[in-house]
């Protein structure tokens, strides 16, 4: 079928690529189908489009938090794994939401509120974690880069 994106333009998705989050996320609590789109289809990017199925003017950008935090762990009791039909054999896969600054070198990820999906079953929802370690901000890149950058605008 055949979707809309504001940022991507038109785009089509199979039945068995459409993401279900049958509670929303916070926030945005009637948006159930998403789909996972290249950030930019020119260009290998760890990026993605998490756009909305529903509304075109809605999209997140998520990415891989092992990519950026090879620590990274989100551990789901059995009754968080029931939520999205996860059994003991079923691969998930978490992503969390990035924020992109006009100076991209400061971009964050949401690290308590990861997003994690059933491969098998396209089930997903948006859990909260309560580890210390992990901050609603996490810088993506490292300081050297972040400073080094700044300094070569001013």
């Amino acid at each position: 079928m055949t979707y809309h994106s504001s940022r991507l333009g038109p785009f089509t998705l199979q039945d068995e690529e459409i993401l279900k989050f049958p509670e929303g996320l916070y926030g945005f609590e009637n948006e159930t189908r998403f789909g996972l789109l290249p950030f930019d289809p020119n260009v290998e990017c760890p990026l993605k489009w998490f756009q909305s199925l529903s509304n075109p003017e809605l999209a997140f950008v998520v990415t891989d938090p092992l990519l950026y935090t090879p620590g990274y762990k989100v551990r789901l009791s059995a009754e968080e794994k029931a939520l999205i039909g996860a059994s003991g054999k079923d691969t998930l896969c978490t992503l969390v939401i990035v924020t992109i600054p006009r100076d991209f070198t400061k971009m964050t990820a949401n690290l308590v509120a990861p997003l994690v999906i059933n491969t098998r079953t396209l089930i997903g929802r948006q859990f909260v974690l309560s580890n210390p370690e992990y901050d609603t901000a996490h810088y993506l890149l490292p300081e050297e880069v972040r400073s080094g950058h700044a300094a070569q605008l001013a």
